[in-house]
């Protein structure tokens, strides 16, 4: 039996029994089979919409993570310039210590005479890293000359910090001098044992 025989005897059959119903029941068949198309012509347009959402929501959060991962990539960027930038620094300040440079700088901002001590406080050593803590403390300054000297070292590019600076003032002969202390913490790369710990 041939497709187009099987359709003719559907066709045949349905038209059989549509020939048996009374006028009101095939407008109610007739009316339940559009009632039929139309929800499912709706549904479909509901499982689409749904489908474009959610489809554009992926869409939107690949977007989001390329652009957090082209950020992220640029941040990388700038840390590694800046960590290349601090490794120069300190290997070009690597034969200097911080007493010398303190030294150097009070005299080339005029305070030398001033500089009553530098001394190292504390040392500690964090991978490559080691940081030293000096207390350096001078006497009779005018404000001018305190932050003249701040300003130098803070600006020399020195592998530096002032964790703090304290400024105490006295009066003399009608004339405020300041004494100035300051925590410095200096930094120097650290041969690293290849072999590690063993």
């Amino acid at each position: 039996m041939s497709i187009q025989a099987k359709f003719n005897s559907i066709a045949l059959r349905v038209q059989d029994s549509l020939a048996g119903l009374g006028d009101r029941d095939r407008k109610l068949l007739f009316g339940l089979a559009g009632f039929a198309v139309i929800g499912m012509v709706v549904g479909s347009v509901v499982w689409m919409k749904s489908s474009l959402n959610s489809i554009n929501n992926q869409v939107e959060y690949r977007e989001e993570a390329v652009r957090t991962a082209t950020m992220m990539a640029a941040e990388f960027q700038s840390n590694e310039d800046t960590a290349r930038l601090i490794a120069e620094r300190l290997e070009e300040h690597k034969a200097t210590n911080l007493m010398s440079f303190v030294e150097k700088t009070a005299q080339s901002v005029g305070i030398a005479d001033r500089l009553d001590s530098v001394k190292a406080s504390s040392t500690s050593i964090n991978g490559e890293l080691e940081e030293t803590i000096y207390a350096a403390q001078f006497s009779k300054l005018s404000l001018e000359d305190a932050t003249n000297f701040l300003f130098e070292i803070e600006t020399s590019g020195f592998p530096l910090v002032v964790q703090t600076a304290r400024l105490k003032t006295r009066k003399r002969k009608g004339e405020s001098k300041i004494k100035l202390i300051l925590d410095i913490a200096a930094y120097r790369t650290v041969a690293v044992d290849a072999g590690g710990e063993g």
